[in-house]
């Protein structure tokens, strides 16, 4: 037997063995892909109510135009520091009072494409945290009556969402469990072991109940008075989804 035909011999013995090898391999994989395929996918869906026990109200102070920037953050101090006295009043403490603008703006007017400066307007917005909700319409009423004249985007919260987002996620694995029981029932196989799970969680706020950044004048804050403010409630939800082996 010469070379090539030892050489062909030699092809011909390998593709056989690789064959072999395929051939040989394929009721293993058709197997490992049927166990694969063989499981149950569900969905559960969880929710929990409750009441905020925290508000965040945005108030404001804008002086309008003032002859100098000088006189305009004047004002503002005098008008701002009363407002704060007023709302430390109510029970509410400096680490729950937040400042999120306070800027002072030259004021133009704008005629036969002059630009003349008439003069300065200062401004200070802050958030403040009120932990007892009762004292929502007492701060929005006593604070406007000391120089707010923006106030408004109440938006309420919880305080520690946790523990309310840990009960809600067990609602929903229980939701899921419930699912998966009764598919592998109407199935006639069994439930195995847990192959995947994923989960997620959301507040769902109330919207805004009130909000009015329009500027008030003199009189309305003279006429300012304590309004109710419904609370609602708030919904923590959770979604989960868990993927089964099945028996």
């Amino acid at each position: 037997m010469n070379e090539k035909h030892i050489f062909i011999t030699v092809i011909i013995g390998g593709l056989l063995y690789i064959g072999g090898q395929y051939v040989t391999s394929q009721p293993q994989r058709i197997q490992k892909e049927t166990e694969a395929n063989r499981e149950i996918s569900v969905q559960g869906h969880g929710i929990v109510k409750t009441k905020p026990n925290i508000a965040h109200i945005t108030l404001g102070v804008t002086t309008g135009k003032q002859v100098t920037a000088v006189t305009a953050m004047n004002l503002l101090t005098q008008r701002f520091n009363a407002v704060l006295t007023a709302v430390k009043q109510q029970g509410i403490k400096d680490g729950d009072i937040n400042t999120t603008n306070l800027s002072i703006n030259p004021v133009y007017d704008w005629s036969n494409g002059k630009q003349t400066l008439l003069g300065f307007e200062a401004s200070e917005n802050i958030e403040v945290k009120i932990r007892d909700l009762s004292k929502i319409g007492e701060v929005l009423a006593k604070s406007t009556l000391e120089g707010v004249n923006q106030a408004g985007n109440i938006q309420f919260t919880i305080d520690n969402p946790d523990q309310l987002q840990i009960d809600a996620q067990k609602e929903a694995i229980e939701n899921a469990q419930v699912k998966a029981k009764e598919l592998a029932k109407s199935l006639g196989v069994s439930l195995g072991k847990i192959k995947s799970f994923t989960s997620s969680s959301s507040e769902n706020s109330p919207t805004p109940l009130y909000r009015n950044n329009a500027m008030l004048g003199a009189g309305e804050a003279d006429l300012a008075k304590a309004p109710e403010v419904p609370v609602g409630t708030q919904d923590i939800t959770a979604d989960v989804s868990i993927v089964y082996e099945i028996k």
